[in-house]
This record gives structure tokens, C-alpha cells and sequence, in this order.
């Protein structure tokens, strides 16, 4: 006897049973992913506190950003300038930001990534979890220390940056530098009712590092 049987002639109704156990699976599926992309992306909810610990389990790998559809258009431009300890004395400021950014938008074919370098450390070294950023947005005196894992990346970010700044700076003299100092701006840029009106100084927030020793 064929035991095969069954399943090669199996019944029109087995077939359709089938096909909705397969339907109503995908469904799950997907209403399940596009809940937990909604809590992770949507705006701060007791609800989204409360699914936070199950929606994270989506990341890093399905993680979503509502960024690719410009709902805020970026409305800040974050540059650094370096300055190098050379042995007794220190170099000017150096604009490590510009050059890369320039190298890469000479070049429209295959471009150059090293802007990503500074682009992608500035972004680690102030980097604050979403939940405080909305709750800045909100105006809600409720600021979250980051933990001692994020100030520890923030360290790392800044030593990584210290030696491109080196390499990409230089000493006068042919030494190496000893040591790295900082200082990043950050450009607000105006509304678009105030995009033909002059720059205003308070558009612009500047804050110097510590130095940095070169190991």
C-alpha cells in the first residue's frame, strides 16, 4: 500500500485549508511586525512603554527609521575643527569636516566615503536614546543619564576622531601629535518663512573638547 497516497491525492478542500492555515500565518506575521515597527517609531505612549521590552526584539535587524521619508527635514549641520599639540606648541584650528565632504562631492561616480568618518563619530558622540530626545522635544524636565556603556562609546568615538584628526592634520614641524583638542559647531539652519533673511549668531552653538592624548 502507498503510504504516499493520501498527500499526492489529497482532496481540493485539503488544498484550500492549506492555503488559508499559509494566509492567515503570513497575516500574523505581518500585523505582528508592523505593530511592533509602530511602537518603536511612533511617538512615546504609556502603550509603546509598556510593548517596549517585546517591540526591541526586532532589533537590530528589522530595526525602522521614519527618517527615509523626511517627516522632519534635517534641520541642523554639525562640523569640527581640530587643533594638535606638537610637542611645546599647539597648531590652529584645523576643518577636519569640510575636505572629505568636498572630496566626495567632486566625484559623482564612485565617490569618496571618508566624510562618513566624521559624519558617523559625531553622530556616536552625542548620541542621546530616542526616548530623551522626545521628551527635550516635548519641553518635559525629565532628562535620562545615558549609561556608563554609551559615555564609554562617546570616549571611544573621540579617541577614533583624535587620530584621523592627526592624520588628517599634520604637525608644522613633521612630529607627530601628542595630543587633540576639539571644537564642534552646530549650525540650526532657519525656517523656510526665514530662509532669505540674514544668519543669526544664535543659530550657531560652538562647544570645545578636552584634550585628547594620542596613545
Amino acid at each position: 500500500m502507498d503510504r504516499w497516497r493520501f498527500v499526492r491525492e489529497a482532496p481540493p478542500a485539503f488544498d484550500n485549508m492549506k492555503k488559508r492555515i499559509l494566509s492567515a500565518c503570513s497575516a500574523i506575521i505581518v500585523c505582528t511586525y508592523a505593530l511592533l515597527a509602530l511602537v518603536l517609531a511612533g511617538p512615546v505612549t504609556p502603550v509603546s512603554f509598556a510593548l517596549a521590552p517585546v517591540a526591541q526584539r526586532i532589533e537590530p535587524w528589522f530595526s525602522q527609521s521614519w527618517q527615509l521619508f523626511a517627516p522632519d527635514p534635517i534641520s541642523e549641520e554639525r562640523g569640527v575643527l581640530a587643533r594638535l599639540a606638537c610637542g611645546n606648541d599647539t597648531t590652529e584650528l584645523i576643518d577636519i569636516t569640510t575636505p572629505g565632504i568636498t572630496e566626495s562631492n567632486s566625484r559623482r561616480v564612485f565617490p569618496s566615503r571618508e566624510s562618513r568618518i566624521v559624519s558617523n563619530l559625531l553622530v556616536q558622540r552625542f548620541l542621546q536614546d530616542p526616548i530623551s530626545e522626545r521628551l527635550a522635544e516635548k519641553d518635559v524636565d525629565r532628562p535620562r543619564a545615558l549609561s556608563e556603556e554609551a559615555r564609554r562609546a562617546a570616549q571611544d568615538a573621540e579617541r577614533i576622531l583624535a587620530r584621523y584628526a592627526a592624520h588628517r592634520a599634520n604637525c608644522p614641524d613633521g612630529t607627530h601629535a601628542t595630543a587633540v583638542q576639539f571644537r564642534y559647531v552646530f549650525h540650526q539652519f532657519p525656517g523656510w518663512s526665514r530662509r532669505t533673511a540674514p544668519d543669526d549668531e544664535k543659530n550657531t552653538q560652538v562647544e570645545e573638547s578636552r584634550w585628547i592624548a594620542l596613545r
